[in-house]
């Protein structure tokens, strides 16, 4: 299990999910018919050197063991649904009013870049140093271009994230759209709920929380997810975090919430979910909640 004030790099640890998810959407876009497209995936992937993690490395893994192939397709599935979910979560976000964007351990996401964003909009990305030095690298070196205003935050979230944040040109006054995706399953309970007061803090009426959410405790030895493939133990990411209902817990802190399973959106997309597959035990435990301020 992680500890209190452990840090990672881009390539080791919590950092390496990043890669991961940015793999899972580097594989959902090669598809011919992809749910996504994330052009920027399969760069952050290559610029991190591990030819372990390549599509097609990944492939040749796949064609060598049949048994890692539920794991894979869960991967990218899963990445799929999530990233889907969230774009039109934002969309419509930005579309009610929120004029701009907060994006928690933004690891590789590329939503400044890949959203249609009205000129201007501020987008921040909070991360770790060492997370956004490697990011920033990749996108100079695609010459990548957004019509948002991207702000870089430096610092990790158990520090005074609120205070770099401010610092670097966040409102308070106006409704923002928070995206929390893949980080609380990596928080302890009580930091789970102090990150959530601390964004109601900030977050006036008509703001919007996009965020996956554990139903239960994470617990390694009963995992479906096979992530040896991918070069890490599912131990080695996760706190013994506790229990935390976070929707609920939300819905009495002045939101507004909504919830669907990831299983749920696939199918809805059009992509069900093999009966046995992984995704039956994750079906059971992790939701996607989007939640309103009122």
């Amino acid at each position: 299990m992680r500890t209190n004030k452990d840090s990672w790099t881009i390539t080791s640890s919590v950092g390496r999910t990043a890669l991961l998810v940015a793999l899972g959407r580097a594989l959902e876009t090669r598809r011919p018919d992809a749910l996504i497209s994330d052009r920027f995936a399969e760069a952050f992937v290559r610029a991190a050197g591990d030819d372990s993690l390549t599509p097609e490395a990944i492939e040749e893994v796949v064609a060598a063991d049949p048994a890692v192939a539920d794991s894979v397709t869960m991967l990218r599935d899963m990445m799929a649904a999530r990233t889907l979910r969230i774009d039109t979560a934002v969309a419509d976000a930005t579309a009610s009013g929120c004029a701009q964007a907060v994006i928690l351990a933004s690891g590789l996401d590329a939503r400044a870049h890949r959203l249609p964003w009205a000129p201007g909009t501020p987008v921040f990305e909070v991360d770790q140093p060492a997370v956004l030095e490697f990011k920033n690298e990749v996108l100079d070196g695609l010459d990548a271009q957004t019509a948002a205003r991207r702000t870089t935050v430096a610092c990790d979230l158990r520090d005074d994230w609120l205070g770099a944040l401010r610092n670097a040109g966040f409102r308070e006054d106006i409704p923002t759209v928070w995206l929390a995706e893949g980080l609380l399953p990596y928080l302890r309970a009580e930091d789970q709920q102090a990150l959530l007061t601390t964004i109601g803090s900030v977050a006036p009426s008509g703001s919007v929380l996009i965020l996956d959410v554990p139903r239960e405790p994470f617990e390694p030895d009963h995992a479906d997810f096979d992530a040896s493939a991918f070069g890490v133990t599912m131990d080695e990411l996760f706190f013994d975090i506790g229990q935390f209902a976070t929707q609920d817990w939300l819905d009495g802190h002045g939101w507004a919430t909504s919830s669907d399973s990831l299983v749920a959106l696939l199918s809805e997309y059009g992509r069900p979910a093999a009966d046995g597959s992984s995704w039956t035990r994750m079906e059971q435990s992790l939701d996607l909640v989007v939640a309103h301020r009122r």
